[in-house]
């Protein structure tokens, strides 16, 4: 079975819930309708759209907001946050590789580093093409990933930290091969040991900007943060928008 068929579950929420904090979620969404340019009434598709956490604040921001995702737990969880938050999101699980619309959305997000799962740098375009002929002419496709190169230089093969009367041990390993980075999460508690393993292929700024002239999109900008920041070398994140002719 491929590692995100189990990966996103609550143990993957209880990892990441020190990372990915209320702060980054409103500081994403400012980001995501500021470089996007949003008017409210824009027809969205948050592409692996998770627990909703992106999904959900820009429903309440005035967007028509369709999320996909492949993990049952995580759609429920967003179901859940939308309901707390009086506002209606379609929901709907599926695979990136087969988007089921055409020509429908003005905007697609797609975050946090949801791109690259596929062994096959062919399925991973092939996930563009879909976004290609999900949005309308002229609609924005923004692809928000990590910066190979920032992490290359920074890797730890593996690292310890205390999360309450738990310890988390994360292993990380890079293909040079492949471009992969696999890391595996152990979490250790009362005698009880849980872990999770991610595979994703990294892509670099021109690997990407080409990837996306072949889907039929014209790049319109790469940035190194929400905020507009140029990207460069230390950058943490690669955002990039385009634009479908």
């Amino acid at each position: 079975m491929d590692w995100w068929e189990v990966y996103f579950n609550e143990l993957y929420l209880r990892m990441f819930d020190t990372v990915l904090t209320p702060d980054r979620t409103a500081r994403e969404v400012a980001g995501v309708i500021a470089l996007l340019d949003l008017r409210p009434g824009s027809h969205l598709l948050d592409l692996c759209c998770g627990q909703g956490r992106h999904a959900v604040p820009l429903a309440q921001a005035g967007h028509r907001v369709v999320g996909l995702d492949r993990s049952t737990y995580l759609l429920g969880r967003a179901q859940e946050a939308a309901r707390e938050a009086g506002v209606e999101v379609q929901l709907v699980r599926g695979d990136m590789r087969h988007l089921p619309w055409r020509e429908r959305f003005d905007v697609c997000i797609n975050m946090f580093t949801a791109f690259g799962y596929f062994q096959e740098d062919r399925e991973n375009e092939a996930v563009l093409r879909q976004v290609h002929q999900a949005l309308k002419p002229g609609g924005r496709f923004l692809l928000d990933v990590s910066n190979r190169d920032y992490y290359l230089l920074r890797m730890w093969p593996s690292s310890w930290r205390r999360r309450g009367a738990a310890f988390v041990l994360e292993e990380t390993a890079f293909d040079p091969l492949t471009c992969r980075f696999t890391t595996t999460f152990t979490w250790l508690e009362g005698g009880r040991e849980e872990s999770l393993t991610h595979s994703v292929r990294y892509y670099t700024a021109p690997e990407l900007t080409g990837m996306l002239e072949r889907a039929g999109f014209t790049p319109l900008a790469v940035y190194g943060g929400f905020y507009g920041e140029p990207f460069t070398l230390a950058s943490r994140q690669l955002i990039i928008v385009s634009r479908k002719d």
